[in-house]
Protein backbone atom coordinates (compact mmCIF):
# COMPACT_ATOMS: atom_id res chain seq x y z
CA UNK A 1 0.00 0.00 0.00
CA UNK A 2 2.77 2.28 0.77
CA UNK A 3 4.40 1.95 -2.15
CA UNK A 4 1.33 2.72 -4.38
CA UNK A 5 0.30 5.55 -2.04
CA UNK A 6 3.07 6.88 1.01
CA UNK A 7 0.67 9.56 1.93
CA UNK A 8 -1.88 6.71 3.52
CA UNK A 9 -1.43 5.57 7.00
CA UNK A 10 -1.68 1.96 7.33
CA UNK A 11 -3.35 0.33 11.02
CA UNK A 12 -2.44 -3.74 10.84
CA UNK A 13 -4.75 -5.59 12.50
CA UNK A 14 -4.72 -9.74 12.86
CA UNK A 15 -5.24 -12.88 14.94
CA UNK A 16 -2.09 -14.13 14.39
CA UNK A 17 0.47 -12.60 16.76
CA UNK A 18 4.18 -12.78 16.59
CA UNK A 19 6.39 -10.61 17.14
CA UNK A 20 8.16 -11.37 13.76
CA UNK A 21 5.07 -10.09 11.92
CA UNK A 22 4.71 -6.84 14.34
CA UNK A 23 8.31 -5.98 13.39
CA UNK A 24 7.74 -6.84 9.63
CA UNK A 25 4.50 -4.41 9.67
CA UNK A 26 6.62 -1.41 10.96
CA UNK A 27 9.23 -1.50 9.23
CA UNK A 28 7.35 -1.54 5.76
CA UNK A 29 5.46 1.31 7.01
CA UNK A 30 2.44 0.26 9.44
CA UNK A 31 1.19 3.17 11.93
CA UNK A 32 0.50 0.64 14.75
CA UNK A 33 -0.29 -3.03 15.17
CA UNK A 34 -3.83 -4.33 16.66
CA UNK A 35 -4.17 -7.65 17.99
CA UNK A 36 -7.61 -9.74 17.68
CA UNK A 37 -10.03 -9.54 19.91
CA UNK A 38 -9.10 -5.74 20.73
CA UNK A 39 -11.03 -2.70 22.16
CA UNK A 40 -13.02 -0.65 19.83
CA UNK A 41 -10.86 2.26 21.88
CA UNK A 42 -7.81 1.18 20.86
CA UNK A 43 -8.91 1.50 17.64
CA UNK A 44 -10.41 4.96 18.03
CA UNK A 45 -7.02 6.19 19.46
CA UNK A 46 -4.78 4.84 16.55
CA UNK A 47 -6.95 6.12 13.83
CA UNK A 48 -6.62 9.66 16.31
CA UNK A 49 -2.98 8.81 16.15
CA UNK A 50 -2.53 8.74 12.53
CA UNK A 51 -5.02 11.91 11.90
CA UNK A 52 -2.75 13.98 13.91
CA UNK A 53 0.37 12.27 12.22
CA UNK A 54 -1.08 12.95 8.66
CA UNK A 55 -1.74 16.77 10.03
CA UNK A 56 1.76 16.87 11.07
CA UNK A 57 2.76 16.11 7.81
CA UNK A 58 0.67 18.63 6.33
CA UNK A 59 2.16 20.93 8.34
CA UNK A 60 5.47 19.90 7.44
CA UNK A 61 5.13 19.95 3.98
CA UNK A 62 3.24 23.09 3.59
CA UNK A 63 6.33 24.93 5.79
CA UNK A 64 8.88 22.86 3.30
CA UNK A 65 7.38 24.66 0.62
CA UNK A 66 7.23 28.11 2.72
CA UNK A 67 11.24 27.96 3.28
CA UNK A 68 11.73 26.67 -0.14
CA UNK A 69 10.11 30.06 -1.48
CA UNK A 70 11.69 32.25 0.99
CA UNK A 71 15.33 30.57 -0.03
CA UNK A 72 14.36 30.91 -3.82
CA UNK A 73 13.79 34.80 -3.16
CA UNK A 74 16.67 35.05 -0.59
CA UNK A 75 19.07 33.34 -3.55
CA UNK A 76 17.79 35.92 -6.00
CA UNK A 77 17.98 38.57 -3.48
CA UNK A 78 22.15 37.63 -3.02
CA UNK A 79 22.30 36.98 -6.60
CA UNK A 80 21.39 40.78 -7.52
CA UNK A 81 23.95 41.68 -4.67
CA UNK A 82 26.66 39.77 -5.94
CA UNK A 83 26.08 41.68 -9.24
CA UNK A 84 25.69 45.41 -7.62
CA UNK A 85 29.12 44.44 -5.93
CA UNK A 86 30.62 43.10 -8.77
CA UNK A 87 29.26 46.26 -10.69
CA UNK A 88 30.75 48.78 -8.45
CA UNK A 89 34.11 46.88 -8.05
CA UNK A 90 34.02 47.47 -11.97
CA UNK A 91 33.25 50.99 -12.27
CA UNK A 92 35.40 51.68 -9.27
CA UNK A 93 38.75 49.90 -10.78
CA UNK A 94 37.59 51.86 -14.19
CA UNK A 95 37.26 54.76 -12.52
CA UNK A 96 40.97 54.65 -10.40
CA UNK A 97 42.63 53.29 -14.11
CA UNK A 98 41.05 56.41 -15.52
CA UNK A 99 42.64 58.46 -13.21
CA UNK A 100 46.17 56.74 -13.28
CA UNK A 101 46.29 57.65 -17.40
CA UNK A 102 45.04 61.17 -16.91
CA UNK A 103 47.85 62.17 -14.79
CA UNK A 104 50.59 59.15 -16.66
CA UNK A 105 50.05 59.58 -20.63
CA UNK A 106 52.39 56.37 -20.54
CA UNK A 107 50.19 54.23 -18.41
CA UNK A 108 47.68 54.59 -20.95
CA UNK A 109 47.58 51.27 -22.44
CA UNK A 110 49.98 50.26 -20.25
CA UNK A 111 48.20 48.89 -17.38
CA UNK A 112 45.86 46.77 -19.67
CA UNK A 113 48.69 45.15 -21.48
CA UNK A 114 50.32 44.22 -17.89
CA UNK A 115 46.63 42.91 -16.63
CA UNK A 116 46.53 41.06 -19.82
CA UNK A 117 49.79 39.99 -19.55
CA UNK A 118 50.03 39.02 -15.95
CA UNK A 119 46.69 36.63 -16.10
CA UNK A 120 48.46 34.75 -19.22
CA UNK A 121 51.71 34.59 -17.38
CA UNK A 122 50.00 33.37 -14.21
CA UNK A 123 47.93 30.80 -16.18
CA UNK A 124 51.65 29.06 -17.26
CA UNK A 125 53.08 28.76 -13.83
CA UNK A 126 50.13 27.34 -12.37
CA UNK A 127 47.43 30.05 -10.63
CA UNK A 128 43.79 28.70 -9.96
CA UNK A 129 41.24 29.93 -11.82
CA UNK A 130 39.63 31.97 -9.25
CA UNK A 131 43.71 33.78 -8.34
CA UNK A 132 43.82 34.83 -11.83
CA UNK A 133 40.66 36.73 -12.25
CA UNK A 134 42.29 38.57 -9.03
CA UNK A 135 45.51 38.93 -10.25
CA UNK A 136 44.27 40.51 -13.66
CA UNK A 137 42.12 43.22 -11.23
CA UNK A 138 44.97 44.03 -9.14
CA UNK A 139 47.61 44.29 -12.12
CA UNK A 140 45.13 46.78 -13.83
CA UNK A 141 45.55 49.26 -11.14
CA UNK A 142 49.02 48.71 -10.20
CA UNK A 143 50.42 52.02 -10.82
CA UNK A 144 47.49 53.39 -8.83
CA UNK A 145 50.32 55.22 -6.69
CA UNK A 146 51.35 57.31 -9.39
CA UNK A 147 48.39 59.80 -8.71
CA UNK A 148 50.91 61.21 -6.25
CA UNK A 149 53.02 61.66 -8.06
CA UNK A 150 53.82 65.10 -9.76
CA UNK A 151 53.05 64.47 -13.50
CA UNK A 152 56.58 66.58 -15.15
CA UNK A 153 58.16 63.40 -12.96
CA UNK A 154 55.83 61.12 -14.44
CA UNK A 155 56.30 62.51 -17.97
CA UNK A 156 59.76 63.35 -18.22
CA UNK A 157 61.51 62.34 -21.72
CA UNK A 158 64.77 62.45 -20.33
CA UNK A 159 66.52 59.95 -17.39
CA UNK A 160 65.11 60.58 -14.08
CA UNK A 161 67.69 62.42 -11.72
CA UNK A 162 68.22 61.05 -7.85
CA UNK A 163 65.72 63.30 -6.31
CA UNK A 164 62.77 61.93 -9.18
CA UNK A 165 63.48 58.75 -8.77
CA UNK A 166 63.49 59.06 -5.28
CA UNK A 167 59.68 60.30 -5.97
CA UNK A 168 58.65 58.04 -8.72
CA UNK A 169 59.75 55.23 -5.89
CA UNK A 170 56.87 56.66 -3.63
CA UNK A 171 54.45 55.16 -5.81
CA UNK A 172 53.79 51.87 -4.55
CA UNK A 173 53.02 52.95 -1.15
CA UNK A 174 50.44 55.81 -2.16
CA UNK A 175 49.18 53.27 -3.82
CA UNK A 176 48.49 51.08 -1.19
CA UNK A 177 47.22 53.64 1.14
CA UNK A 178 44.39 54.40 -1.87
CA UNK A 179 43.80 51.33 -1.39
CA UNK A 180 43.57 50.54 2.10
CA UNK A 181 40.49 53.26 2.28
CA UNK A 182 38.38 51.28 0.05
CA UNK A 183 37.31 47.69 1.47
CA UNK A 184 37.22 46.02 -0.94
CA UNK A 185 39.74 46.85 -2.81
CA UNK A 186 42.37 45.60 -0.05
CA UNK A 187 42.78 41.91 -1.73
CA UNK A 188 44.75 43.83 -4.45
CA UNK A 189 47.31 45.78 -1.64
CA UNK A 190 50.15 42.88 -2.02
CA UNK A 191 50.14 43.75 -6.35
CA UNK A 192 50.26 47.48 -5.39
CA UNK A 193 52.92 47.56 -2.79
CA UNK A 194 55.31 45.02 -4.05
CA UNK A 195 55.40 45.05 -7.96
CA UNK A 196 58.47 47.10 -7.45
CA UNK A 197 60.34 44.79 -4.79
CA UNK A 198 63.33 42.66 -6.11
CA UNK A 199 63.82 38.99 -5.40
CA UNK A 200 67.50 39.57 -4.30
CA UNK A 201 65.87 42.27 -1.61
CA UNK A 202 67.21 45.25 -3.10
CA UNK A 203 63.98 46.61 -4.13
CA UNK A 204 61.56 49.15 -2.62
CA UNK A 205 59.40 50.26 -0.57
CA UNK A 206 60.39 47.54 1.82
CA UNK A 207 63.62 45.66 0.86
CA UNK A 208 61.40 42.14 0.83
CA UNK A 209 63.87 38.88 -0.57
CA UNK A 210 62.49 35.85 -2.60
CA UNK A 211 59.74 34.20 -1.82
CA UNK A 212 58.71 37.13 1.31
CA UNK A 213 57.62 39.16 -2.43
CA UNK A 214 54.13 37.72 -2.90
CA UNK A 215 53.72 35.40 -5.71
CA UNK A 216 51.42 37.93 -7.32
CA UNK A 217 53.56 40.73 -7.12
CA UNK A 218 56.46 38.84 -8.69
CA UNK A 219 54.20 38.19 -11.53
CA UNK A 220 53.33 41.08 -12.27
CA UNK A 221 56.68 42.86 -11.45
CA UNK A 222 57.76 40.75 -14.64
CA UNK A 223 54.67 41.58 -16.72
CA UNK A 224 55.41 44.95 -15.80
CA UNK A 225 58.97 44.59 -16.96
CA UNK A 226 58.14 42.30 -20.41
CA UNK A 227 55.71 45.52 -21.16
CA UNK A 228 58.09 48.49 -19.85
CA UNK A 229 61.04 46.70 -22.36
CA UNK A 230 58.51 45.87 -25.28
CA UNK A 231 57.50 49.20 -26.15
CA UNK A 232 58.29 52.88 -26.21
CA UNK A 233 58.86 54.96 -23.50
CA UNK A 234 59.38 58.63 -23.07
CA UNK A 235 63.26 58.22 -22.58
CA UNK A 236 63.64 55.84 -24.76
CA UNK A 237 62.35 53.80 -28.02
CA UNK A 238 61.15 49.62 -27.60
CA UNK A 239 63.88 47.47 -26.68
CA UNK A 240 64.35 44.43 -29.59
CA UNK A 241 63.50 40.89 -28.63
CA UNK A 242 67.47 39.41 -28.24
CA UNK A 243 67.62 42.65 -26.04
CA UNK A 244 64.60 41.71 -23.94
CA UNK A 245 65.82 38.02 -23.94
CA UNK A 246 69.61 38.94 -22.51
CA UNK A 247 68.42 41.73 -19.57
CA UNK A 248 65.86 38.79 -18.13
CA UNK A 249 69.05 36.26 -18.31
CA UNK A 250 70.57 38.41 -16.67
CA UNK A 251 68.30 39.70 -14.25
CA UNK A 252 66.91 36.03 -13.17
CA UNK A 253 67.68 35.80 -9.17
CA UNK A 254 68.42 39.43 -8.79
CA UNK A 255 65.58 41.43 -10.05
CA UNK A 256 63.33 38.74 -10.66
CA UNK A 257 62.00 35.44 -9.74
CA UNK A 258 64.38 33.15 -11.44
CA UNK A 259 61.62 30.76 -11.44
CA UNK A 260 58.93 32.83 -13.29
CA UNK A 261 61.60 34.40 -15.36
CA UNK A 262 62.36 30.36 -16.56
CA UNK A 263 59.17 29.88 -17.82
CA UNK A 264 59.33 33.46 -19.73
CA UNK A 265 61.80 32.29 -21.39
CA UNK A 266 61.39 28.55 -22.37
CA UNK A 267 57.84 28.85 -22.87
CA UNK A 268 57.92 31.44 -25.81
CA UNK A 269 55.50 34.26 -23.52
CA UNK A 270 57.43 36.70 -24.90
CA UNK A 271 57.08 35.67 -28.21
CA UNK A 272 52.73 35.63 -27.24
CA UNK A 273 53.47 38.91 -26.21
CA UNK A 274 54.43 40.43 -29.36
CA UNK A 275 51.72 38.59 -30.76
CA UNK A 276 49.09 39.72 -28.58
CA UNK A 277 50.13 43.36 -28.87
CA UNK A 278 51.55 43.25 -32.07
CA UNK A 279 55.06 44.03 -31.04
CA UNK A 280 57.16 45.09 -34.26
CA UNK A 281 60.85 44.86 -32.79
CA UNK A 282 61.83 41.09 -33.15
CA UNK A 283 65.23 41.56 -34.73
CA UNK A 284 68.97 41.06 -32.95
Amino acid sequence: IKEVKSDIEVIIMTAYASVETAKNALRYGALDYLIKPFDHRDVIDIVEKGINKRKEHIKTKQELKRLHIATTELSKEIEGAKRDIENHYASTVKALLAAIDAKDHYTRGHSERVSRFSAFLAERVGFPNDKILALEQAALIHDIGKIGVEGNILNKRGVLNTSEFEEIKKHPAIGSRIIDSVEFLREMRPVILCHHERFDGTGFPEGLKGEAIPISARVVAIADAVDAMMCDRPYRSALKLDHVRKEFSAMAGKQFDPGIVSEVLTGGLLESYAGIFDYQHTGG
